[in-house]
């Protein structure tokens, strides 16, 4: 048997977790370039903090987008 993350009844939640599996991806991307970026100006750390602000708002996004949405009875 399956374990339930794994289950998929829709192409629409299909689509969901492949683009959570995306979004992890250039997220583990950025924090292994992230140990070599050599920070010289405040421009630079002004740009890399707002990668990181960006990525997770992504995140965090998708996240809440994903949850069920609950009715109200």
């Amino acid at each position: 048997e399956r374990p339930k993350w794994l289950e998929i009844h829709s192409i629409n939640e299909l689509k969901t977790k492949l683009g959570h599996v995306i979004v992890m991806i250039l997220l583990v991307g950025l924090f292994e370039k992230s140990k070599k970026v050599m920070i010289n100006s405040p421009l630079e750390l002004l740009c890399f903090a707002a990668s990181i602000l960006l990525s997770s708002g992504s995140l965090l996004l998708l996240a809440r987008l994903s949850q069920p949405k609950h009715e109200k009875s």
